[in-house]
């Protein structure tokens, strides 16, 4: 009897224990960096039992005792796993690692920072247009980037030109000048076409674009004051590509354009070819152009060659030439020079070559050159310029990545020549220029939290004078969700006249000039930054950035009593400062943007008019883009823009742009139709855009559109 009663007690006992709860706690970390992953979520399999994981990567779960158990993990951009648990124990840590995947966060690797890094893992602050976004701006204007750049917060796009488009891409409110445009990494685009390129460039032949705002001529020489734009060509395809695509504007505007790609065992190529075509168009019926007429053809053949497994030789050449123009309209019915006319001519011919040899997994050497040839012919009733440039850059670069630093370090040598052709022409606009220029770049990560980047660079001009450029940038990770970046950096700029002058306007009203001095930047930039999965399908992404520059030595001009104008290097700086806000979210097929940008520029030289002409304070823009189903998919844009100053410095009007895009794709086919500046904002609606007479035009600055509203339809057709 003794016997039983006991038996029966353990039997309860070990019962009661084997349907007792423990807690345990579960640790995800990222498998690569080994870095906690906040706001991933566990669950017990098959069930609703399941908890967060916080900022340490830990989730707390109560299960049942004595019991095996299945753990599934789930989190944005990693790969779930399934975890069987033998008898979990009270209070015990496992700790499972996750794997990075692409299926639901695309990868992006940055070129721009030498280091080809993933864009989480880069302290300097860079923006990414991808894939995606190129794709989209095809559909909507396949000729060229300047409404994608312009959808970029902090970045102004600015008309310099009534009569051929002019337009530059203005960073952190300075003026376009400052901006250096590269295509992977070389410096191609400036000088004579430096305006126009923008306007030039299809997105189609385009992988990706990076965009550094603030000083950053520690990465890439002079000219990046204002920041870097990266124009990331596409690399040859494992299946044959070839697509096809035709548009049609309101204004006239024909594109055809054609996109070819495919990678074979011991090469590959890409070849882009397209056409352009413009009527010239009077919006506002005021006798004087507000649309160029365009003609322009540009060609883009890449070849690919892989000489080994651990080398590539990459073989590039673009082929542009380029007609537009403006004025009278008499004059384009009836051509004749007495009637005011512009007519602007750009041949540029640019080829590259680029070799990159690994050594191994950790190290590897790139060797690159190109040059640029561009010629321009620019044609008015009052003068005519004609010039040649030849622009050059070459460059040997070694990186090495250690266990917890990449090093890269390197030589270049590279310059510019140009000649007048026309007599006209003072000798101050032919000039030869060459710098030679070495540079060094440490990323080093102490902990998973914290990456540092430091950077120095030193160009020298033969026989005149040497540029030190130090660069410091610091990446903290305060989690998985959350991280700060702050970047500091010295950047500068060697003038010469032909891009501190409008040739369309100001070529016969040059006085006389003194030598100009180097004008030299030092920038900051902050910025906060927040990715977070929200629920099961919501995906949160914030961005608060913050930065000041301070330009020493501007060249800038004044106009003299006989309407001469000067330039000169000011006695005072120019100080631009200012904060953007940026907010994504995606649910499924769901995006909504929303940024605001605030700009202050202030002329220190100037007390009378500190703030410059045409440069908006205010920027706020928001863009919703559905995905209604497996065909159909719309998008709206809308932004305002507020805070400007005519010519005359008086308050100019505040105006707001909206934009509406419908797509439907079935099977290789993809139609758009598109219509930009739904409200037909016009400058001329508010004043008169120019000055004078017919035949003698003096044209204001521009600060808002003047082309109006623009409708648009493109069919693209892909095979691949």
């Amino acid at each position: 009897m003794k016997i039983s009663y006991w038996f029966l007690v353990v039997f309860f006992l070990m019962n009661a224990s084997a349907y007792s709860q423990t807690n345990i706690t579960v640790r995800l970390l990222d498998s690569l960096h080994q870095e906690p992953l906040m706001g991933a979520i566990v669950l017990v399999a098959g069930t609703n039992n399941g908890a967060f994981t916080d900022s340490l990567g830990k989730a707390q779960l109560t299960l049942t005792a004595n019991t095996s158990v299945s753990l599934k993990t789930q989190f944005l951009g990693y790969t779930s796993k399934l975890i069987l648990i033998q008898k979990p124990s009270a209070d015990s840590l496992y700790t499972i690692l996750l794997a990075a995947t692409t299926d639901d966060l695309e990868e992006v690797i940055i070129s721009s920072s030498r280091t080809n890094s993933r864009i989480e893992d880069i302290p300097t602050r860079i923006e990414i247009l991808g894939q995606e976004e190129m794709k989209e701006e095809n559909g909507i204007m396949p000729g060229k980037i300047s409404s994608l750049l312009g959808d970029i917060a902090g970045i102004q796009l600015q008309q310099v030109s009534a009569n051929t488009g002019n337009t530059l891409a203005r960073m952190q409110g300075l003026n376009g000048r400052y901006t250096q445009l590269l295509q992977d990494g070389l410096p191609l685009y400036g000088g004579l076409s430096g305006g126009t390129s923008i306007m030039q460039i299809p997105p189609i032949d385009l992988k990706q674009i990076e965009i550094i705002k603030g000083s950053s001529s520690t990465l890439y020489g002079g000219d990046a004051i204002g920041g870097i734009i990266n124009l990331i060509s596409k690399d040859p395809s494992i299946e044959p590509t070839l697509t096809f695509t035709a548009n049609q504007t309101s204004l006239y505007e024909t594109n055809l354009n054609g996109y070819a790609s495919r990678k074979y065992k011991k090469w590959g190529f890409t070849l882009f070819a397209g056409q352009t075509n413009q009527k010239v168009g009077d919006i506002d019926k005021d006798g004087l152009s507000d649309v160029p007429q365009v003609q322009s053809t540009v060609v883009h053949p890449k070849l690919v060659i892989y000489l080994a497994p651990k080398s590539t030789l990459t073989l590039n050449c673009n082929l542009l030439f380029d007609k537009r123009g403006g004025g009278r309209m008499a004059y384009f019915a009836t051509p004749n020079d007495t009637l005011f006319h512009l007519i602007n001519h750009i041949q540029r011919q640019s080829g590259d070559v680029k070799l990159v040899h690994a050594y191994s997994a950790k190290s590897s050497l790139t060797v690159k050159f190109s040059t640029c040839f561009v010629q321009q012919n620019l044609n008015t009733a009052n003068y005519q310029f004609a010039a040649k440039q030849w622009m050059y850059y070459s460059e040997i670069a070694q990186l090495h990545t250690f266990k917890k630093n990449t090093l890269v370090y390197g030589i270049n040598w590279n310059g510019s020549q140009l000649n007048k052709t026309s007599p006209m022409l003072e000798s101050g606009f032919q000039y030869t220029n060459t710098i030679v220029g070495s540079f060094i770049q440490n990323t080093w990560k102490p902990t998973n939290k914290w990456i540092i980047e430091g950077g120095l660079r030193v160009d020298a001009q033969p026989n005149k004078r040497i540029f030190t450029l130090p660069r410091l940038c610091v990446l903290y990770k305060i989690n998985s969700a959350f991280s700060i970046r702050a970047n500091e950096g010295v950047g500068y700029k060697i003038p010469q006249l032909i891009t501190n002058l409008n040739l369309e306007t100001d070529l016969n009203k040059v006085g006389s000039f003194a030598a100009l001095n180097p004008e030299i930047a030092t920038g900051s930039n902050v910025d906060f930054n927040f990715h977070q999965k929200i629920g099961k399908k919501g995906i949160l992404t914030l961005n608060q950035a913050f930065y000041f520059t301070q330009l020493k030595a501007p060249v800038v001009d004044s106009v003299g009593k006989t309407g001469l104008r000067y330039l000169y290097n000011a006695p005072a700086p120019i100080n631009t400062q200012g904060f953007q806000t940026y907010v994504r979210y995606q649910y499924e097929e769901l995006e909504v943007y929303l940024s605001y940008v605030y700009t202050n520029l202030t002329k220190k030289y100037d007390a009378t008019h500190p703030t410059p002409v045409a440069t908006p304070k205010h920027n706020l823009s928001s863009v919703v883009v559905a995905e209604l189903s497996e065909h159909w998919k719309i998008g709206l844009e809308g932004s305002f823009i507020a805070g400007q100053l005519q010519q005359n410095y008086a308050p100019a009007r505040n105006y707001s742009l909206f934009a509406m895009m419908v797509r439907y794709q079935v099977g290789k086919f993809i139609f758009v139709a598109n219509v930009e500046n739904l409200l037909d904002v016009r400058q001329s609606k508010f004043e008169t855009i120019y000055d004078g007479t017919l035949n003698h035009p003096v044209y204001r600055t521009l600060y808002a559109p003047i082309e109006g509203r623009v409708f648009n339809v493109s069919l693209q057709y892909s095979l691949h």
